[in-house]
This record gives C-alpha cells, sequence and structure tokens, in this order.
C-alpha cells in the first residue's frame, strides 16, 4: 500500500532513474526531475509527474530524495530547495558527498524544521534496477524511521548507522576497500597475463583461495569482455576516492595506499575512461605493461574443473 506522502525524486542518472522508477512501480506518487528533462518525460508514462524545477519538487513533495553527482550538485539543488519545503518534510540525500559538506547542509534544513538525511547506497546500476540497493543512513532516526518503506521500495538492506553524515562515512569506508580490493586485481591478472596464465584458471586458484573477493567475481568478466559500461562510473569511484582522503585528513588518518589508487584512477579519467565502469581503470596498468586481460591465452595452463 502506498503511504499518503507524496514523493520527489531529483536526479535520474544511473542509480536514480530505477531507483525512482521501482517507487513508482510500489505505487507511490512521485514528482521527478532531471536536467535533462527527457529522462524524466520517461518516466511520466510510468505515472510521474514531470517538474520544470527543483522548486517545484520542494512545493509538491514532502519526502524528496536527492540522487546527483558530486557535493557541489547537491548545495546546488538544496539551495532551490530551501526556497520551497515546507517545514516537517524530509530530504533524503543519496549522493556519495563530502561528510562535512552533507552535515553543513543539513543544518540549514533542520533550522527550518525540514529533516535531512543522508543515505547513500551500493549496489550500481544492477542493484538500482532490481531494487536491490543496500542504503547506509545517518541523521535522526526519527527521520529514518519514517522512509523505511520508501527504502526497502528501492533495496533489500537498510543500515541506519547514527547521526547526521554516518551514513556517508560508512559508505566512504565501503569504497575505499572496494577500490584497493580493485587495484589489487588489477595488478595480480596484469601480471598473471603477463606471465601467460589464463586470467579464468587465476580466478579459478583465487575462487578456492582466502582472497577470493565477490567484488573480483563481478568485475573480471567485463574486463575479459573489454565491455567497460558503466555500472558505476570511474569518474564517481575517483571523486569518492578524494572524498576518502579529505576524511582523513580531518580525521587525522593517514591513507597512503587510498592517495595512490586515487592517482592511479585520476590517470585512467585522463586517459578518457571517466564515463566507464570503473573496471576500466585496468586499462592504466595494462598500458603500461603491454597487455590485454583478455582470453584466450595461447599455451597457457589451464586448470581442471
Amino acid at each position: 500500500m502506498a503511504g499518503p506522502q507524496k514523493l520527489g525524486f531529483l536526479g535520474l542518472g544511473i542509480m536514480g532513474y530505477p531507483m525512482a522508477k521501482n517507487l513508482l512501480r510500489a505505487g507511490y506518487s512521485v514528482t521527478v526531475y532531471n536536467r535533462t528533462r527527457e529522462k524524466a518525460e520517461e518516466l511520466a508514462r510510468n505515472g510521474a509527474t514531470v517538474a520544470d524545477s527543483p522548486t517545484e519538487v520542494g512545493r509538491r513533495a514532502s519526502v524528496i530524495f536527492l540522487c546527483l553527482g558530486d557535493s557541489d550538485s547537491v548545495c546546488q539543488v538544496a539551495e532551490k530547495l530551501l526556497e520551497s519545503v515546507q517545514p516537517g518534510s524530509i530530504v533524503v540525500d543519496c549522493t556519495t558527498i563530502s561528510p562535512t559538506v552533507s552535515r553543513a547542509i543539513g543544518e540549514r534544513f533542520r533550522k527550518r524544521g525540514i529533516a535531512f538525511l543522508d543515505a547513500p547506497c551500493s549496489g550500481s546500476k544492477a542493484g538500482a534496477t532490481k531494487g536491490t540497493l543496500t542504503f547506509m543512513v545517518g541523521g535522526d532516526r526519527e527521520g529514518f524511521e519514517r522512509i523505511g518503506e520508501y527504502l526497502r521500495a528501492m533495496g533489500e538492506k537498510i543500515f541506519y548507522l547514527g547521526g547526521p553524515g554516518m551514513g556517508l562515512q560508512a559508505k566512504l569506508t565501503q569504497n575505499l576497500i572496494g577500490a584497493l580490493i580493485f587495484q589489487a586485481m588489477a595488478e595480480g591478472f596484469v601480471l598473471a597475463r603477463k606471465a601467460g596464465l589464463a586470467p579464468s584458471s587465476v580466478l579459478e586458484v583465487l575462487q578456492a583461495s582466502v582472497a577470493r573477493a565477490p567484488l573480483i567475481d563481478a568485475k573480471l568478466p567485463p574486463v575479459l569482455a573489454r565491455r567497460f559500461e558503466p555500472n558505476f562510473s570511474l569518474k564517481w569511484m575517483h571523486k569518492d576516492l578524494g572524498l576518502m582522503l579529505e576524511s582523513g585528513r580531518q580525521l587525522g588518518v593517514p591513507l597512503p595506499a587510498t592517495a595512490l589508487v586515487h592517482e592511479l584512477f585520476g590517470a585512467s579519467v585522463a586517459m578518457g575512461h571517466g564515463e566507464e565502469d570503473f573496471a576500466a581503470a585496468i586499462t592504466l596498468l595494462e598500458t603500461l605493461a603491454g597487455v590485454e586481460v583478455s582470453e584466450p591465452v595461447p599455451d597457457s595452463p589451464r586448470l581442471e574443473s
């Protein structure tokens, strides 16, 4: 059953579009806005109301979701929403941004009697499409309890992490570990391929060892197929790595490996791979090593199944 509150959704990109679509499928009344109006018009065919501005969304909705690109875009949209959102409403930001910036934005809303929650999510495009995302939420507990049914329409696992910014801190921790695992995968498989091993054979070895990682299981197949359509764009992972380093400086935590991966991913963005999936970061090492992690590999050893 749909709740009585009218929802708003701003930002219909790789993640936001399927998230908003799942809210519509669940029977909720949703007003949508996107800078590229065509995406919003597509959702109108699923029952969405298309707004001409964030301000209009603020007037129409009492629970508003944001799924934007970075801290600057959230700040810009927040300025517009502050013109129209009514006291008692809730703004839920699913964008991965600076926890410090998020807390500052949230304080402005709270002074107007509007709850603000940081609720970054993981699961990439597939999770957003299937409604199986994981949400990490920070902010007022009462506000969190008010939005549970809407989060469940978009995801399967929902974690309340504490006060403002704590959902973002959890998301940055997750992405830090994921990025470093991917860099380890890239280095290991480029080395193995240069030595003449078949990547699929190396994967079988990893899957039978303590080095097994679901991220490798997910990212190696598109690397082998040379298909880098974005599930989570490299430019956004690079942005998140910068946020991790910012948080580390603020908290007095050295992050040396993260700093190195940030530079390597930045080089891959400079090579033109920013709009591709972050798995495309492997191409930098491939270029430096003069080898491509693909198959078949002539005269390479194969493991028995």
